[in-house]
């Protein structure tokens, strides 16, 4: 069964009834959120070629309007390496094509950081990216594992697992989180893997391996939290390895 959303969660929370302050609270977090959502259509819309009329018209707002509201973000966005493209079947350097549910990992992590009131994308997001992408292997393994995306939610909010002493802000309309050090480098070590591979695709499980082979990092923190050792998803891991033969192996950090 497919897991909900941040912003499926936050619905159900300001739909709920019975708590207008919970509600109102909720609210706050799914407008943070949509904002969220909107700069990153935004910054793929660009790469996309789309003009900023276009953007605007797609907004219902005037082209002017639409540059404004996202034209830092999608500078920074577009001055910093990224492993993911805007466009299905992309392929970023070395050739390594990023499969539907990595991309969909990376994009559902931005807006994790943002709901958790985050000032950077941190590897702890991104496992919570990567158990809600829709990838049957992952799902298959979160499964086994009995890990959930509420679960792992929870624990990153009451114990605040991240990658380094980053304090958490509230989320707003101009915040655009930025991978954290050691994010981008899991995140380029899991892409190295994949170009190693027959196919150059990065997967989902590409990205958990890459998360999981350190244990200095808020998603193997969060794990551990969670009575999930790292060393037991690197096992489950390598079983599905030992069933695909071509897959390559990342090297623990």
């Amino acid at each position: 069964m497919q897991q909900r959303t941040p912003i499926e969660v936050l619905i159900r929370r300001v739909l709920a009834g019975g708590d207008p302050e919970a509600q109102l609270r909720a609210l706050c977090e799914l407008r943070a959120g949509l904002d969220e959502v909107e700069a990153t259509l935004a910054v793929e819309a660009i790469r996309a070629g789309l003009s900023w009329r276009q953007i605007g018209a797609a907004l219902g707002i005037s082209k002017q309007a639409a540059h404004r509201r996202h034209r830092d973000g999608v500078a920074r966005a577009l001055s910093e390496p990224t492993p993911v493209t805007s466009e299905a079947g992309g392929r970023v350097g070395g050739g390594v094509r990023i499969s539907t549910p990595a991309r969909r990992a990376i994009r559902l992590a931005r807006q994790e950081a943002t709901v958790l009131g985050s000032t950077e994308l941190g590897t702890e997001h991104l496992l919570l990216g990567v158990l809600q992408c829709g990838d049957d292997g992952a799902e298959r393994l979160f499964e086994r594992l009995d890990v959930k995306p509420e679960e792992a939610r929870r624990t990153l909010r009451l114990r605040g697992e991240r990658d380094g002493a980053v304090s958490p802000v509230a989320a707003s309309a101009e915040s655009t989180v930025a991978a954290s050090p050691l994010a981008r480098r899991l995140v380029e070590r899991a892409l190295a893997v994949a170009a190693a591979r027959s196919g150059g695709e990065l997967t989902a499980l590409d990205l958990l391996r890459a998360l999981v082979s350190t244990e200095n990092s808020g998603a193997a923190r969060a794990l551990a939290r969670l009575g999930v050792t790292p060393e037991r998803v690197r096992a489950e891991l390598g079983t599905l390895e030992r069933r695909q033969p071509g897959s390559a192996v990342l090297p623990q950090a």
